[in-house]
């Protein structure tokens, strides 16, 4: 006998779709391991444990940016993509792209007041739909102090591999490999050590290829600014957390060539990188 699905099913079926967190790519679905979840459009492909309760996300495909003459939200085209001293044009009617945000700034990413006052609320850059990372409201967000850390310093994972610094078709940065890294997909020198330099590891474009294939990550080095002003681009990397420390501060992700720390602390007038993370879905 066919089986007839009720109108109210198909309802509740389209509902749960609906609510299932990132959108996804046509060509992302794992046929052969239904269990896998599928790969977000605009995430790199590779599973990151955020906590101790085994939550996981994708990194998106590159570090934020936006357009404030059109309005738009994008992930830049490649991992070691980043903006640099054009952020100095930060306003509401500069037409290029900024990618240096206040803390909290989803809302307003062209703020660049000088006072802390002025980013009292934090509103997820995540929120806003990505052009190319879904296109939707509410598909990514910004990880919190403590998951940051976890994705750094606790991760349990097979190879013993998280991170390590490394200069990436020349720029200077550093590498977080996924769950299910193996060092035979690549050898890597100095993993899991805050005070290596950028030049323990020198990949050029067609090996980080190799990487990013296998779920690789890479934090550029995009530097900050204050104000109007940039500064350490291409030495210095500071990505936010969505972790507030108190009215005038916030938590960041930081490295230059000699260490890094997850529990920094930085005023909400900064600006910072932000690398946006999708929940994995079954």
């Amino acid at each position: 006998m066919k089986k007839v699905i009720k109108p109210w099913t198909i309802f509740f079926l389209l509902m749960l779709i609906a609510l299932t967190g990132c959108k996804k790519s046509d060509s992302g679905t794992n046929s052969e391991n239904p269990s896998t979840p599928t790969i977000p459009t605009g995430a790199i492909n590779g599973l990151f444990t955020i906590n101790e309760n085994g939550g996981q996300v994708y990194f998106s495909q590159g570090n934020l940016q936006y357009q404030a003459s059109t309005d738009t939200w994008r992930f830049a085209e490649h991992q070691w993509d980043y903006i640099g001293m054009d952020n100095e044009n930060i306003s509401p009617e500069y037409n290029g792209w900024i990618d240096l945000f206040g803390w909290g700034t989803g809302n307003n990413p062209t703020n660049s007041s000088t006072n802390d006052e002025d980013y009292d609320t934090f509103n997820d850059w995540g929120y806003n739909a990505i052009s190319n990372g879904g296109n939707t409201l509410n598909q990514w967000r910004t990880l919190m102090r403590d998951e940051w850390r976890y994705v750094f310093y606790t991760r349990s994972t097979p190879s013993g591999i998280r991170f390590a610094k490394a200069q990436v078709n020349g720029v200077n940065g550093v590498i977080l490999l996924p769950d299910d890294w193996s060092s035979s997909h690549y050898g890597l020198n100095s993993t899991n050590t805050y005070n290596e330099s950028y030049s323990s590891n020198t990949i050029s474009a067609s090996q980080w290829n190799t990487l990013e294939q296998h779920g690789a990550v890479f934090l550029p080095a995009a530097g900050g600014r204050y104000g109007t002003n940039v500064y350490y681009v291409g030495s210095l990397g500071f990505y936010w957390s969505a972790t507030y420390s108190n009215s005038d501060c916030a938590y960041f992700v930081g490295f230059h060539d000699s260490t890094l720390h997850t529990d920094n602390l930085d005023h909400r007038k900064d600006g910072n990188g932000v690398r946006l993370v999708c929940p994995a879905e079954n």
